[in-house]
């Protein structure tokens, strides 16, 4: 065999293209006469029908000394039955139709999809509808779901990363806050069908909730016409919204210790973020995804690639209704843990003091528009984003301007929104790990507060 046989081929030279010129479709939408909002996408690709419905309550609005309700109302609006289907009759007639239907709750809202082939829609519309507007919360399937839920609780520390973050938000809000509550055994185990019941009529009305349709569907005002007929006795009502104070102000760093013997140190460094409207978020999610938002990241290439201290680092920007929160991440080994949080700190403080170099923002940029067109590969994608951008209040054409939005984002741009909000200096800093195999103590990093593992 020759030499160049042995050779290694040329890098391929790939092709360029231009910048990213994307504007998402626009649905119909329609208002029924009880309040409740319908985007509409017809799509006869399939013989299928989706449908999800976007109730305005998530777990932030769970009802005082309940929390885990949000959570345990979405999962029985269907598994417990409703007013004239009995769960188990639900189950069997789904299973044999090759339907689905299930719900599930975040921050903010609460998700209830259903598919259904077109043939059989008729049928899994009724149940779909009779579950969001009448649930009957079977006294035993409530006992199942609770039960469910308190096993969740008992094992949720077991995995020390996800420990590290729901605990570090837990602080930084403080326990008592909606984004800052955790479910106890008390909570979970106090919730009561009259307690579903209760939930369910505060929040699950037409006036505060939006559909997202789309699929193999006749003309509009025949789907209208149906939707009418299972949704129009849904009865709308004055709709109480969870308060929410504002993230707290923070004036120095704080830091909050659990010594658990396990092989990592997992670090979690919290900030003020944004909210879902605040105009920083463009260039905060620019600054943000070069600190932390991939292989090519400072936070990746520093304590990663150049020195090996960890698998896994990034930071994230989670925006919320009024007030979100800035958190970067980290786990690595206990007898370094202090050369990775060095690091991680150093690197927030340049992101709020030293100008981006202009391939970190083209990057960025690119890192963050490319992907938006994956969140419509569907065209239940696309009339599900257009649900949420109304259900979240966003500005008229948010979908349509993202990507000019983000693209017009400039160095300048960035380090202002790093200046804003990346400072070391003022953050809550979490810790979990093996503080007898720690290189450095804790203390010299700020004031530790230790806490016991519950």
């Amino acid at each position: 065999m020759t030499t160049a046989a042995l050779s290694f081929a040329d890098h391929p030279v790939l092709s360029r293209f231009g910048p990213l010129d994307f504007r998402p479709g626009k649905p119909e939408r329609y208002v029924l006469e009880n309040g409740l909002t319908v985007y509409m996408l017809r799509d006869n690709t399939l013989p299928v029908v989706h449908i999800s419905a976007f109730i305005r309550a998530g777990n932030a609005a769970d009802l005082p000394g309940k929390a885990g309700i949000a959570q345990m109302t979405s999962y029985l609006v269907k598994d417990g039955g409703s007013a004239r289907y009995k769960a188990d009759e639900i189950d069997r007639t789904l299973e044999y139709l090759g339907a689905s239907i299930s719900g599930d709750a975040f921050s903010e809202e609460t998700r209830l999809d259903m598919t259904a082939l077109r043939k059989d829609l008729g049928k899994v519309l009724d149940i779909y509808a009779d579950v969001l507007i009448s649930p009957a919360f079977e006294e035993e399937k409530v006992k199942v779901a609770r039960d469910s839920e308190l096993e969740v609780i008992r094992r949720r520390n077991d995995k020390p990363d996800e420990s590290a973050v729901r605990e570090a938000k837990r602080v930084f809000y403080g326990p008592s806050h909606p984004y800052g509550t955790r479910t106890e055994l008390e909570t979970v185990g106090s919730i009561t069908r009259a307690d579903l019941l209760a939930f369910h009529g505060a929040f699950y009305r037409p006036n505060n909730a939006i559909l997202a349709v789309s699929g193999d569907l006749p003309s509009d005002e025949k789907t209208l016409d149906t939707l009418r007929e299972k949704f129009g006795g849904w009865k709308k009502a004055e709709i109480a919204a969870a308060v929410i104070p504002p993230a707290p102000e923070l004036s120095d760093r704080r830091v909050y210790f659990i010594d658990k013997k396990v092989p990592q140190a997992f670090l979690v460094v919290m900030q003020k973020g944004t909210d879902y409207l605040d105009p920083d978020n463009y260039p905060l999610a620019v600054m943000t995804d070069i600190l932390g938002g991939g292989f090519q990241s400072r936070l990746f290439r520093e304590v990663r690639t150049a020195r090996g201290l960890a698998y896994s680092v990034y930071s994230a920007n989670a925006r919320r209704r009024n007030g979100g929160f800035l958190f970067s991440y980290c786990g690595t080994k206990p007898e370094t843990y202090s050369q990775a949080l060095s690091e991680m700190l150093r690197q927030l403080e340049l992101a709020g003091s030293a100008a981006p170099a202009a391939d970190e923002v083209s990057r960025s940029k690119g890192s963050i528009v490319n992907p938006f067109v994956f969140k419509f590969a569907t065209p239940h994608k696309l009339v599900s984003e257009r649900a949420l951008e109304e259900l979240y209040g966003f500005k008229p054409g948010y979908l349509d301007s993202f990507v000019a939005d983000v693209s017009a984002v400039s160095a300048a741009d960035a380090l202002k929104a790093g200046k804003k909000y990346f400072d070391p200096s003022k953050a809550v800093i979490f810790v979990i790990g093996d503080k007898s195999k720690f290189d450095r103590p804790l203390s010299e990093f700020g004031p530790v507060t230790e806490l016991k593992e519950d």
